[in-house]
């Protein structure tokens, strides 16, 4: 199957015109709770010249707690939000319009959320350190594994993780052209501090990423590859009824 990454962008750009005041919210909380400080400010080079070596020492172990309460923070948070947060972008591109509180979903569904992140970000490091490349591979490789705990999180992390493998199988090089294809984006981003990402960019991404969820995830059960079982899709109908066989639960 070719994922048109086209299409999905065009449709995502209509869902976001429509409701850009959920999506710009959702998507900027999520930069303030997930904890990825993709925009840290970086305080050393404006204070360093004026501190004496006496108070720079000082301030490791200050410098090492913030590093440790970040880490903690991201794992058992940040990721969990996170879980949340795609789960809300899934429906919002499906046509939905989920309520604020589906942001913070990741926490009914905690214990699956935690360690399928926690185990995603784990393998993704361990193939990092054995080459740069092999690590972005499997981070494309694992890059569904949110929405798929989110629609099952009945799931064991290591099948969710699994799943994600199984769909993303011989579309990475897609998923990187559709990471690729938001480029400029994100340099005007830049040339606005920012803030074009939170009002446009980011919302627009996030919708767009869910449909490649989606088109994947149609894709491997139209293959056999996967069942509907799989991301907790229930029988409930059939042609008779005009009701869709296996709509996702709840």
């Amino acid at each position: 199957m070719y994922l048109d990454r086209i299409a999905v962008k065009q449709y995502a750009k209509q869902r976001i015109a429509a409701w850009m005041g959920s999506a710009i919210l959702v998507s900027f909380l999520c930069l303030l709770l997930c904890g990825s400080g993709g925009s840290d400010w970086n305080l050393t080079y404006n204070v360093g010249n004026n501190l004496s070596s006496r108070w720079l020492l000082a301030l490791i172990p200050l410098a090492i707690a913030l590093l440790l309460f970040r880490f903690l923070y991201t794992v058992f948070v940040g990721n969990v939000i996170l879980v949340g947060q795609k789960g809300w972008s899934l429906r919002f591109w499906r046509g939905e319009h989920p309520s604020f509180g589906e942001m913070f979903a990741g926490f009914r569904m905690y214990t699956p959320a935690l360690l399928t992140t926690l185990l995603r970000d784990l393998f993704v490091f361990l193939w990092t350190l054995l080459l740069v490349i092999p690590g972005i591979v499997m981070g494309y490789a694992y890059s569904m594994s949110e929405y798929i705990i989110y629609e099952n999180p009945r799931l064991s992390s290591t099948r969710a993780l699994e799943m994600s493998k199984i769909m993303t199988s011989g579309y990475k090089g897609d998923l990187f052209l559709f990471d690729l294809s938001f480029l400029g984006w994100q340099i005007l981003s830049l040339f606005t501090l920012g803030i074009l990402g939170i009002v446009y960019v980011n919302p627009y991404y996030d919708t767009a990423h869910a449909g490649m969820y989606d088109m994947l995830k149609t894709n491997v059960l139209q293959r056999g590859l996967l069942r509907p079982e799989d991301f907790g899709m229930i029988p409930c109908g059939g042609p008779q009824t005009g009701i869709p066989p296996y709509p996702p639960a709840g």
